[in-house]
């Protein structure tokens, strides 16, 4: 398996004389195998190795063994190891993510931390600096999957890569000093992202080689857990190398994306015109491209437009799709303050300033979104004046726990049907005031509440056509409050700007 291993370093030039490779190093068996191979590879070119190993504080003793462990291991073997503690429980309940997410940031969190503080220190030698993280093809086949089922274009189902800029998307820091200017020249590298699980269990055990047991790891109320052991055991049934062939078609996938890439770069000019504030995509240069290219112009040009790629995805690209065939003056509302707005040439793509509210406005919470909530992944909608917050979790049947606050709101999940919006008031919009199904026209709770006639405009609903299930600031509907046998709760945050959490009803 090495010289397989070694192949494929040597293919993807993941690792040359001169470099420090940085292995992230749980205790694990994957991880272990990687560093034994790493040390070996060394014997065929001069290179320097350094092990992290990130403790989490989540599963107690258990948690400190593993450190104890791979520090024993490493110097056994000679090898530098660093060993951080982060607290993934709590920064989970400070940013509202999930305890996998939280886990994954704060570990690349830390492999950063390391390779500023070698560089710092002139520990890296002449050549570069690499992380090494020992994902191979069965993660590669998890994450496909993952993808597949939240919706993910090519570039999301071609899964890992081989090696890639360690500063991207969220991981980037806040700062632009010297730290950054580091990250921007380190790269992480997957060697074993071609050896299948068994192959490198198989490995270890003829090595006589000890590793950790991570309990967790075979709980599957964890997403990923759950198609280890549920899923990918039922295709493996239909094909025993079910996690490679997939990784082989991950990899034609991301030729494909590289190839499209470069033909979007070659037609953007033609298509995407900047304008004063935001981006024009032009309707006939555009309909000229098929409709694969089509889709990706459209979101490149998301992507330029927001300044950013995160949270576009093709529920964006496709609102943007779908005005071509509508009249001129109708837009749509997208992240981060994005206003598509139809025009004689095409849609233009406008970034809005901070005050720009009023009729029209509506974001979609859509499916996508609603499954990362439930995954406790970070689930966000941008407003012009600020953010709402999804999360979804299981009631425990404590009514008193239920929040007094002014901008947080347990709805009962159960019963959301789907097709919420968050949007400014529309003609035929009603609460549902009593258990009876009364209703009660928004006009009229408006004025009963005393709300200006020039503030109502401004304020945001969360509703399912002309049902409003929670005014934001105020009321929710009967029909969306919890209740005792209540299943899972539908929690709706807005902060920044003007909504202050700390209000009470």
């Amino acid at each position: 398996m090495t010289d397989r291993i070694w192949e494929w370093i040597e293919q993807e030039k993941m690792i040359e004389a001169g470099d420090l490779v940085i292995a992230g190093v749980s205790g694990g068996a994957d991880s272990v195998c990687l560093l034994l191979c790493l040390l070996e590879y060394q014997k065929k070119i001069d290179f320097s190795v350094r092990v992290v190993h990130v403790e989490h504080g989540i599963r107690g003793e258990e948690s400190f063994r593993d450190a104890r462990f791979v520090r024993e291991l490493c110097e056994k073997k000679r090898v530098s190891c660093q060993v951080y503690h982060v607290d993934v429980p709590g920064c989970a309940r400070e940013t509202g993510m999930g305890l996998e997410e939280t886990a994954r940031a704060l570990r690349y969190d830390c492999y950063g931390k390391e390779a500023v503080r070698c560089a710092l220190h002139k520990r890296q030698g002449k050549g570069r600096i690499r992380i090494a993280l020992a994902h191979h093809a069965n993660d590669n086949a998890e994450t496909m999957l993952f993808r597949m089922i939240r919706g993910s274009g090519i570039r999301g189902l071609g899964g890992m890569r081989a090696k890639r800029p360690f500063w991207e998307d969220r991981y980037r820091p806040d700062n632009r000093g010297r730290e950054a200017e580091i990250l921007s020249d380190v790269m992480i590298i997957r060697p074993l992202l071609r050896c299948l699980r068994s192959d490198i269990e198989a490995e270890i055990a003829a090595r006589g080689q000890a590793y950790c047991q991570d309990s967790t790891n075979y709980k599957t109320d964890c997403s990923r857990n759950y198609l280890r052991h549920c899923v990918m055991p039922e295709l493996e049934k239909m094909n025993g190398r079910a996690a490679f062939h997939m990784a082989q078609s991950a990899e034609i996938l991301r030729e494909t994306a590289a190839y499209l890439e470069g033909q979007v770069e070659e037609l953007t000019p033609l298509v995407c015109t900047d304008t004063q504030g935001g981006v024009l995509i032009r309707e006939v240069e555009l309909k000229k491209c098929v409709p694969l290219l089509q889709r990706e112009l459209v979101h490149r040009a998301l992507e330029r437009a927001a300044g950013c790629g995160s949270d576009i995805g093709s529920v964006h690209v496709c609102a943007v799709m779908e005005l071509f065939a509508l009249q001129t003056g109708r837009s749509r509302n997208l992240p981060y303050r994005i206003c598509a707005k139809r025009v004689y040439e095409g849609v233009c793509l406008v970034r809005q300033s901070a005050d720009v509210r009023g009729e029209g406005n509506a974001y979609e919470v859509t499916p996508e979104l609603l499954f990362l909530a439930e995954q406790g992944k970070r689930a966000v909608i941008s407003l012009p004046d600020g953010e709402i917050r999804f999360r979804v979790f299981p009631f425990l049947g404590k009514i008193d726990e239920i929040p007094k606050k002014k901008y947080t709101k347990w709805l009962s999940y159960d019963k959301m049907k789907g097709g919420l919006q968050i949007r400014n008031r529309k003609a035929g919009d009603f609460l549902l005031i009593d258990e009876d199904g009364h209703k009660k026209k928004l006009k009229k709770y408006f004025v009963e509440e005393k709300i200006p006639g020039d503030k109502r405009d401004g304020i945001w609903l969360i509703a399912d056509g002309p049902h409003i299930a929670w005014v934001v600031g105020g009321r929710i509907s009967s029909d969306c409050k919890i209740e005792e046998h209540t299943g899972k709760i539908l929690e709706i945050q807005i902060t920044g700007g003007s909504y202050n959490e700390d209000q009470k009803d």
